[in-house]
């Protein structure tokens, strides 16, 4: 009797836990895995339009998926974002060329003055096998490639106007901790001067610096217009940034969440390169427009060019080489 007893129970509890399994959607009872991402800009930047559009692919694909984003420097600034992303502490970031090349040394023939002509010229070399080849070092690195995106073309913002050579010869220009960047300007007459992008804004105000070199969508996303009114249109970057994850996080990831993660990077990377080009058309004339800046295009900007040329000498071993500088400038 206890036998049949002890049968019954064990077969009701079978059927339980099979009907349970059953009608529990299988979403609920797998982990949920949380990703943190990671960016310094503010949430009107393609920077953090991407990052949603990210988290939309990749949670519509798998729903034990949740992305958070954390824009405007929560998590500090790009140099504490890539050591983050080597600790594991930061799953996802997007990160300028200029700053990753301190951890991979690939990236730093990006950063020469007027290498690229254009946006188009520049998403040419992303999708090349010169970029294939960066992937193994960023993965050396403990960084994971998803994707290659647009961060705009480069210019010089001021506190006082600044239209041609003469006029920046001696002013206090902030760059970014890159030696090819300071070498540029210190090379065309300034005084670069490295500052973290999270100090930047404040450093104008208080005239620390004369002014700064970045893109037009960043210099009207953190308002520096309000401090540095004038703009002068060099072009002399088109910036490489990176969209990467933690190699500590993928490694934890099952492979199905892997594949959605790749496919959502792709639609995002594609999505970014789009809206940054087209929001670049109407951002000048919006910055003219709606804050009062003064926009100026240098008439001497092929003297801009010449004073430059020493950098590329005394960089080509550095990047690479000369030959693939010319690759780079050939494709």
């Amino acid at each position: 009797m206890r036998k049949h007893r002890f049968l019954l129970g064990a077969l009701i509890l079978f059927a339980t836990v099979a009907f349970l399994w059953g009608v529990i959607p299988k979403s609920v009872a797998a982990k949920k895995i949380t990703l943190k991402f990671g960016h310094v800009l503010k949430m009107d930047h393609p920077y953090h339009k991407m990052a949603l559009k990210f988290k939309s692919e990749l949670e519509r694909r798998n729903k034990n998926v949740v992305v958070n984003i954390f824009p405007a420097k929560q998590l500090g600034n790009e140099r504490d974002l890539v050591e983050g992303l080597q600790l594991g502490s930061v799953d996802i970031s997007t990160i300028t060329s200029a700053l990753t090349a301190g951890f991979v040394s690939g990236f730093k023939a990006f950063s020469l003055p007027f290498l690229f002509t254009d946006a188009n010229h520049l998403f040419r070399v992303m999708d090349s096998d010169i970029g294939e080849k960066l992937v193994a070092g960023m993965d050396k690195a403990g960084l994971i490639k998803l994707g290659y995106v647009y961060g705009g073309s480069r210019d010089l913002y001021s506190r006082i106007p600044i239209r041609n050579l003469q006029e920046l010869k001696g002013k206090k220009i902030r760059t970014m901790e890159n030696r090819i960047l300071i070498d540029s300007w210190n090379a065309l007459g300034a005084i670069a001067t490295p500052i973290p992008w999270g100090d930047v804004y404040l450093s104008l105000k208080q005239g620390v610096v004369d002014g700064g070199e970045g893109t037009g969508a960043s210099y009207r996303s953190m308002r520096f217009f309000e401090s540095s009114p004038h703009y002068t249109r060099v072009s002399y970057v088109f910036s490489w940034h990176n969209f990467m994850m933690s190699k500590k996080t993928w490694n934890k990831l099952p492979n199905d969440v892997r594949l959605a993660v790749m496919a959502a990077a792709g639609i995002a990377q594609e999505y970014e390169r789009r809206l940054f080009v087209d929001e670049e058309k109407s951002l000048f004339k919006d910055l003219q427009d709606k804050y009062g800046v003064h926009i100026y295009h240098p008439a001497d900007l092929n003297k801009w060019r010449t004073g430059i040329s020493g950098v590329y000498k005394k960089n080509a071993k550095k990047v690479g080489g000369m030959d693939y500088i010319k690759k780079i400038q050939g494709l």
